[in-house]
């Protein structure tokens, strides 16, 4: 009997705790996936005095997590089959905590540890789908939304922690270390949870079965949704403080607070969106829902930005929150089953994360050629069209082909 058969067939002996212990497993390993890397950015300068290096070349540790993202997700399917689901994600997250500890290690540690640490990140991204779907069967929405809101919460108390941490350690390096502990503490909660869960390993799945699902109409447009929206928050998490501040006179530290609020929206958007948009057949209205904020915020601070910043930014905040959540919930109503919901996820992160690389590099050059925002704020609105019109696609009620 499947993990998923024994959650939705509950039966009088069945205790509440052993109902709700995988998504508390799932939720403390979601907590692991943006702090590590969010926090990096807030300390640059205070690394690059701690190991003598430029912040120049230290900005390259920000852009690593995205690439990493998109270069090892399509080896999740891979370790599942090997492994099983959840010894597979139990490892993962060991990946992640080994990481952080090689960043202790100086200069190459840090370079090192991070390419380490997001390898794991980027697994575990893939199979926490799976692992809902795994667990939960047709309830695993809810599972997923808390998943994803976690990670939002992730992601701000990196950013919000790693300068007060560092004042209170005297130590960058050591202030990013301390993500071990809550790593440490998913790892124990994952490793009891697979102590329950025994697997039969499979043979990795073969490369043409691996490639198909990249020729899926279906799946096509749940990959390009999913990277269009991961740029468009991404390209905000990195640049929107700098549009605050030079065309809307925000000061430095007012600006950051509005991306960290605009970020957190995320957070109960995360546990609101995937057990409703799940509740449908289609979910159309929910693609243009959550674009309409992000479009008008953009326009805002395109027209008139020193009119409503506070709103523009938290209007941004909330249609980008929503979005992501939303890509997740695509992957799990479009496929098929476990199996397929994990090579979906696969595909769609590791070429949505490519995509969403590209993003904050493009507004950045553009603002640097010609010294103004406004060319980069065209471009997210123009490529926010296009993640409408594929969302569509996306939202129509089909599943992923069967062979895919």
């Amino acid at each position: 009997m499947t993990a998923a058969s024994r959650t939705t067939t509950t039966t009088p002996s069945r205790s509440r705790w052993a109902v709700v212990a995988p998504a508390i497993a799932l939720v403390l390993a979601a907590l692991c996936l943006r702090g590590p890397f969010s926090a990096v950015g807030p300390v640059l300068d205070e690394l690059a005095a701690e190991l003598s290096v430029s912040t120049g070349a230290l900005s390259v540790v920000t852009s690593l997590p995205l690439i990493c993202f998109g270069l090892v997700s399509p080896f999740a399917p891979v370790l599942a089959a090997r492994l099983g689901l959840h010894r597979g994600a139990l490892a993962a997250t060991a990946v992640i905590a080994v990481g952080i500890a090689l960043r202790l290690a100086g200069v190459p540690g840090l370079f090192v540890g991070t390419v380490v640490l997001t390898a794991g990140i980027a697994l575990v991204n893939v199979l926490a789908p799976a692992l809902a779907r795994a667990e939960y069967g047709t309830r695993s929405a809810a599972v997923v939304g808390a998943v994803t809101g976690s990670m939002a919460l992730s992601a701000s108390i990196g950013a919000g922690t790693a300068q007060p941490l560092t004042d209170l350690t005297g130590s960058a390096l050591i202030a990013l270390a301390l993500w071990i502990v809550p790593v440490l503490v998913a790892v124990i909660a994952l490793a009891i949870l697979t102590r329950g869960r025994p697997e039969r390993t499979a043979p990795p799945p073969a490369p043409g079965r691996r490639t198909a699902i990249l020729r899926d109409r279906v799946a096509l447009a749940v990959m390009v949704y999913f990277g269009l929206q991961s740029l468009s928050f991404y390209a905000m998490l990195t640049w929107l403080a700098g549009v605050l501040e030079s065309d809307a006179g925000i000061t430095p530290v007012g600006a950051g607070a509005l991306v960290a609020v605009a970020a957190l929206l995320g957070v109960p958007l995360s546990l609101l969106v995937p057990p409703l948009a799940a509740r449908r057949p289609g979910q159309a209205a929910w693609v243009i829902g959550s674009a309409v904020p992000v479009a008008v915020g953009i326009l805002g601070l395109l027209v008139a930005p020193t009119a409503a910043p506070v709103l523009w930014a938290v209007l941004y905040g909330l249609g980008t929150g929503a979005s992501f959540p939303l890509a997740m919930t695509l992957i799990l109503v479009r496929s098929r089953d476990v199996a397929q919901t994990g090579r979906l996820s696969a595909a769609a992160q590791s070429v949505g994360y490519l995509v969403a690389a590209t993003g904050p590099l493009a507004v950045g050059l553009l603002h640097e050629a010609g010294g103004s925002w406004r060319p980069g704020l065209v471009l997210l609105l123009g490529l926010l069209v296009a993640q409408v019109a594929v969302g569509l696609a996306a939202a129509r009620p089909r599943l992923v082909g069967a062979g895919a």
